[in-house]
């Protein structure tokens, strides 16, 4: 504790992150339109008594250099804030008011009234009554993005690029002091996974479209939450209004493309064609402004069917993930788009009328063990910045892909494992070890417990995995108590 007198004065400054790590300075002008552009997500933070105090689970203090190291980022600017009269107690003190009033409680969170940066300001104004506070710019930013035509969209992504209740943390427990209305040590709770924007699937999302994973009749008992999932569909209608007004479609296809967002709408089989050649042709004009819009649609597209009796041809759908899939494999799209196009084929994967990819095929050559191979890369927790919101959304919807993929090989593939079947299982397996988001974790304890648990090449599957010496500890426990369940599951078809 500081014991200097109440008269000494204390340097104090703002430090100013950007938790986009540059992603806002080269996408939002495409996303939000050029005249709502930003240049950060700003995270800040008072830097007084040679601590960071900011609000995170609660308001939190510490070392700034413990604050860093552990989020693997860097402020971009430190500002001057002034000097205060306040001592580190009486600081703390009011912190810990705050936090038992609950206007900066653990549950408090809100990204336009109650976000670190209004923090920053009432601390530095109130708490350290200093003329001088966080720059007006930096608390406006949330109400300009909200205020755009794409606002409603981002604002899951600007909430977990937030260091708060509803962000990813990534501070090993006991790291940080929290206010408390008593004590002030305590550990912060454990990290939330962040939410997908750009993938609306639940976990245990269901569709008709897609039966149901033939099942043994020795594992019905034995695995009843892997027995209830089925397809996980990215069907969110509500940016279909949005992309429209983004893209500008001549009027014959305004029509169309509108009917996106009403899923109860007819479609005929000509209709559904004339959105694939349309959007086909968006994403083939190389106009990086379009390409997320046109793969939002593409991605519900595919789950349309025509409302008539003639379901032979699916040509189109072809065409349309065989040019998504040549995207992912050329690997130039941004962690965005990228996910966005996971989206695409993992609804394609999930639907009715699923990619004409052999997921039966034993040479590495096919486009299914391409795609697999493509989705377990992009679905590495070891990639460069695992905790940024963007790659852990790829994850997920790299994962999800897997996980449709899955159900498909276990509906599919004979007694003997497939090159796509095999990388599935023994990929999943292998991030497994390293994952630290929930979600995507559980996408890989259900692919890996899909292909385990089919009647045709489950026994095949669960040998290989035992012959490879693949089952241990954490595959068995999972890391979060919300994996838990799956975990045990997945262990006991091993067995």
């Amino acid at each position: 504790m500081n014991t200097s007198s109440s008269s000494a004065r204390h340097e104090v400054n703002l430090a100013i992150y950007d938790l986009s790590k540059g992603m806002a300075r080269n996408m939002s002008a495409q996303l939000l339109g050029p005249e709502y552009a930003i240049e950060i997500i700003p995270h800040t933070a008072i830097l007084a008594f040679g601590k960071e105090y900011y609000f995170g689970q609660g308001i939190e203090w510490g070392s700034p250099h413990e604050f860093r190291s552990t989020r693997g980022i860097q402020p971009i600017d430190i500002q001057p804030l002034g000097h205060t009269t306040c001592t580190e107690q009486q600081f703390e003190d009011w912190c810990r008011a705050q936090a038992a009033s609950g206007s900066f409680g653990a549950q408090a969170y809100d990204l336009i009234h109650r976000n670190c940066n209004n923090f920053s300001e009432e601390a530095s104004r109130q708490g350290l009554r200093l003329q001088k506070g966080v720059p007006q710019w930096i608390l406006e930013l949330p109400q300009k993005v909200l205020n755009s035509p794409m606002g409603m969209v981002m604002r899951p992504l600007l909430e977990n690029m937030q260091i708060g209740n509803n962000a990813p943390t990534n501070i090993p427990t006991g790291s940080a002091r929290m206010a408390q209305p008593a004590t002030s040590a305590t550990a912060s709770p454990a990290p939330v996974a962040a939410a997908n924007p750009w993938a609306n699937i639940p976990v245990a999302a269901s569709t008709s479209a897609t039966p149901s994973v033939t099942q043994s009749n020795t594992t019905k008992d034995t695995t009843p939450l892997l027995d209830k999932q089925t397809a996980l569909l990215s069907t969110d209608t509500g940016v279909v209004k949005i992309c429209i007004d983004r893209l500008k479609p001549e009027q014959e296809q305004i029509g169309l493309v509108s009917k996106l967002g009403d899923i109860k709408a007819s479609w005929t089989q000509q209709g559904i064609n004339s959105v694939h050649q349309y959007l086909r042709a968006v994403i083939e004009s190389n106009d990086t402004r379009h390409l997320s819009f046109a793969l939002m649609l593409l991605r519900l597209v595919v789950l349309r069917q025509s409302s008539s009796t003639d379901m032979s041809s699916n040509a189109e759908q072809s065409q349309s993930t065989q040019l998504v899939a040549t995207l992912l494999l050329k690997n130039k799209l941004s962690q965005a788009t990228r996910s966005m196009a996971w989206c695409v084929l993992s609804n394609a994967m999930g639907s009715a009328q699923p990619p004409d990819w052999n997921v039966s095929a034993s040479t590495e050559s096919d486009k299914f063990s391409q795609m697999i191979d493509r989705a377990l890369s992009d679905c590495d927790p070891k990639y460069a910045a695992p905790s940024t919101p963007s790659h852990i959304q790829l994850r997920q919807s790299a994962a999800a892909f897997l996980y449709n993929s899955s159900r498909r090989c276990a509906e599919n593939c004979n007694a003997e494992l497939s090159e796509g079947t095999m990388s599935i299982l023994l990929g999943c397996l292998e991030h497994l070890h390293s994952e630290t988001d929930v979600t995507t974790m559980q996408r890989l304890y259900m692919a890996t417990g899909q292909l385990l648990k089919s009647n045709t090449s489950g026994k095949t599957a669960a040998g290989l995995v035992k012959d490879l010496g693949l089952v241990d500890e954490k595959i068995s426990k999972g890391k979060h108590k919300e994996v838990e369940a799956l975990a045990k599951e997945v262990t006991a078809l091993l067995r």
